[in-house]
């Protein structure tokens, strides 16, 4: 008889994020081990195949794609004693379903595991403007609650050891278990028919929002287009900031798309910039350098553990090294495509038929 899994999770498609990601590449497989149910906000009440599927109401935020859920109690309570074992991919923070979650476990013995996927301390704070002695105040809660709940549970899982070297840094102990994040086939080198033959084309893919740093982007592209002008600026995504970046010349913005015209997107970009204030493993710089691209990233969280700078790409820690880095590529074909040479080879072993497996052998070992 099949064990039961009850999963938090914190987006679901049509969500397309790295948390969304995760699920619709792992869950097929876990289904078929395990009797699986999941807990989520209601983005969607789309079924995934051989799952039962709760939804709790969203509280829409203002200028957030993002939502509070109303959780229910009384129902996380039930499929909490119904359950085997727990995995919980939310965010480190008290709103979530999963606190209630942990909470249960406790009570009723069950063994309770967490993927970090975002450093919430770092990243809450920067997704909105707010004086610094409140982001001050904010992150010091956020890590005390992050301390307190990854040390009542099982063990923590994360994808790179950074991400563990951050949390040990607030304190958090008990046991942790690596396990890299996949990334799909569908990326990969080769032509596009996005392609612009006379153009060097920049790109970013992900939510335009604060944190990612896009006005840092566009400012650079904007004094890089006075002297260059054969460039193009291609953002692939959507978010609240969307307005203050629209209206300039050679500036594509594609809205959310589907995650086959994002890997063909990612073939028709020469270089792709990730001017992130914050980040965990940032999947779409993984992407990206499956699809054999050129990146140029903030070195922030976890990216550190799988780009090298100057083999597979660039780091940059402010908006006068990233004209610095960006110049010296758009001049240097032959540096660009080498980089994505090596950035394709770099990451070739990340599939998520490894990281289902792994995260299969974590949950043997301590059930």
């Amino acid at each position: 008889m099949k064990k039961k899994l009850l999963i938090f999770i914190d987006t679901l498609k049509p969500m397309v994020d790295g948390v969304s990601m995760f699920l619709d590449n792992t869950v097929g497989t876990l289904s078929q081990k395990y009797d699986v149910t999941i807990i989520a906000p209601r983005y969607s009440t789309e079924p995934y195949e051989n799952t039962n599927l709760i939804t709790f109401p969203l509280r829409k935020l203002p200028n957030l794609d993002y939502g509070l859920p109303k959780n229910n109690r009384k129902i996380i309570k039930r499929e909490v004693k119904k359950c085997d074992f727990i995995l919980n991919h939310e965010s480190l923070s008290p709103h979530t379903a999963s606190f209630f979650g942990l909470l249960y476990a406790r009570k009723y013995k069950k063994p309770f595991f967490t993927y970090v996927h975002s450093i919430d301390f770092e990243l809450s704070s920067e997704v909105i403007k707010i004086p610094n002695f409140v982001k001050k105040i904010e992150k010091t809660f956020l890590q005390i609650y992050a301390r307190w709940f990854l040390n009542n549970e099982t063990a923590t899982i994360v994808s790179f050891p950074t991400i563990e070297k951050i949390l040990k840094e607030i304190k958090v102990k008990g046991s942790f278990e690596t396990v890299p994040i996949g990334i799909t086939d569908i990326f990969r080198p080769g032509k596009s028919k996005y392609s612009l033959q006379d153009k060097i084309v920049i790109g970013f893919v992900g939510r335009i929002s604060r944190e990612k740093g896009l006005d840092v982007l566009l400012d650079v592209y904007l004094q890089l287009r006075k002297k260059y002008h054969n460039l193009f600026l291609l953002i692939v995504g959507d978010g609240p900031l969307r307005n203050s970046i629209e209206g300039h010349e050679d500036v594509k913005i594609t809205g959310f798309v589907s995650h086959q015209e994002v890997a063909d997107y990612y073939r028709a970009m020469d270089i792709f910039v990730l001017p992130s204030l914050t980040e965990a493993n940032s999947l779409s710089t993984l992407e990206a350098l499956k699809s054999g691209t050129c990146c140029v990233t903030s070195e922030v969280g976890a990216i550190g553990d799988y780009l090298k700078d100057g083999f597979n790409g660039y780091f940059i820690h402010n908006k006068e090294e990233l004209y610095t880095v960006l110049e010296k590529l758009i001049q240097d074909e032959k540096l660009r495509k080498t980089a994505g040479i090596n950035a394709a080879k770099s990451v070739a072993e990340l599939t998520w038929d490894n990281t289902t497996n792994k995260l299969i052998q974590v949950f043997n070992k301590y059930l």
